[in-house]
């Protein structure tokens, strides 16, 4: 048995290197031996250990104290403590060679670390939290937005155009995925554990559409560098095909009940519309005179008098901090939107208990109606001026 020396280990590993250059530069080109180690070299390389978990329950924990406190210091710890986000691409390259096997993996190791964030955010986030009080922070992350989508696929493709280029795994990139996958996620534990249904289906749904489109994006970014399911198995094209055919229905079918459930619903405005009453009056005077010539002067008078509407209650904002107090389309119902200290308001219901809590419906200046808690509103009470 002969113990290799370093000069040879080192030669080893320039040939190595050399290799995956080729592979990077020409993929397509090489023989089925020379990909199938290249691509093997890239799986290693993307598959996670023991420091994947660990770090996305410490990153859940930050996210769920950072959306409890409105506190984006602490989401930005939560994306910066993240691991990088090589499963994500392990799953498009798992995809593009066709191997369900590697695909399985990768996924697998992917869904134990996202399933503890979700439950390190959901406890430090939403254990004890309030009834009727969630997180303006949390809530924004619920709806599909293009700054959001469009930060998602510039990462995406970068992460996987990294991978085949220079065969790392770029933390740059790797963060800009982590925040559009983390902290919907974590926001759908907060939802979870304190109850609020609207709070973890959105953000759910939300996660799911992003991660599925990182992978597709990965898989075009893989398939434009001339990345081809593996020869040797009439299976491996299948599997990819059904692979992303999957993908694409599932993104499909979530975008669509995303667009419905964020369609706005419009809201009756009442408009007050003054009433006026017309009240005629006709007066006869008749006048004797000694020429027997009897004159009448008839002088008909009309008023017109309107009837004066109560204006509502005038009222603000008062308290909150930096998070703002939350409007809903009923008491401790579904979020309307984000109110501020020293808002203007205008009191059209109420007063509602619900429990120990006491709830006002409110218009704002732009027209929004809802419900906020009693204790974040501050009556204006009109002082008036004396007359000289």
């Amino acid at each position: 048995m002969t113990t290799p020396t370093p000069e040879s280990q080192l030669s080893s590993d320039r040939l190595t290197r050399a290799r995956n250059r080729r592979a990077s530069r020409m993929l397509t080109q090489l023989r089925a031996d020379e990909r199938e180690a290249f691509l093997e070299d890239l799986a290693r390389l993307v598959t996670p250990g023991f420091d994947l978990y660990l770090l996305l329950l410490v990153a859940g924990l930050f996210v769920g104290v950072g959306f409890r406190l409105d506190q984006r210091a602490l989401l930005a710890a939560a994306v910066l403590v993240a691991p990088p986000m090589a499963p994500v691409v392990g799953l498009a390259l798992a995809s593009v060679s066709g191997s369900a096997r590697f695909f399985l993996r990768e996924l697998a190791s992917l869904g134990i670390g996202l399933a503890l964030l979700t439950l390190g955010a959901g406890l430090a986030g939403g254990l004890g939290l309030p009834a009727g009080e969630s997180s303006i922070l949390a809530a924004g992350h619920i709806k599909l937005n293009l700054i959001d989508f469009g930060l998602l696929l510039g990462g995406s493709v970068a992460l996987a155009f990294l991978l085949a280029r220079r065969s790392q795994v770029h933390p740059l990139p790797s963060v800009a995925v982590a925040y559009e996958l983390l902290l919907p996620l974590g926001a759908a534990g907060i939802g979870i554990v304190s109850g609020d249904a609207e709070l973890w289906q959105g953000a759910l749904l939300t996660f799911a559409l992003h991660l599925t489109w990182a992978v597709l994006a990965g898989m075009g970014t893989l398939v434009v560098l001339g990345f081809r399911p593996l020869i040797g198995g009439g299976r491996s094209l299948a599997a990819a095909i059904v692979l992303v055919g999957l993908m694409g229905l599932l993104s499909a079918v979530g975008l669509g009940a995303s667009v419905i459930a964020a369609a706005p619903t419009p809201t009756p405005t009442p408009t007050a519309t003054p009433t006026a009453t017309a009240t005629g009056t006709a007066t006869i005077t008749p006048t004797a005179t000694r020429t027997a010539t009897p004159t009448a002067s008839a002088s008909p008078t009309a008023t017109e008098t309107g009837t004066a509407t109560p204006l509502p209650p005038k009222a603000v904002v008062f308290g909150g901090g930096d998070a703002g107090v939350i409007l809903r389309d009923a008491p401790n119902g579904n979020l309307v939107a984000g109110l501020f200290h020293n808002m203007p308001l205008e009191i059209i219901g109420g007063p509602q208990r619900l429990g120990e809590q006491v709830w006002w419906q409110v218009r704002t200046e732009a027209g929004q109606e809802g419900w906020m808690l009693g204790t974040y509103l501050a009556t204006i009470t009109p002082t008036p001026t004396p007359a000289n």
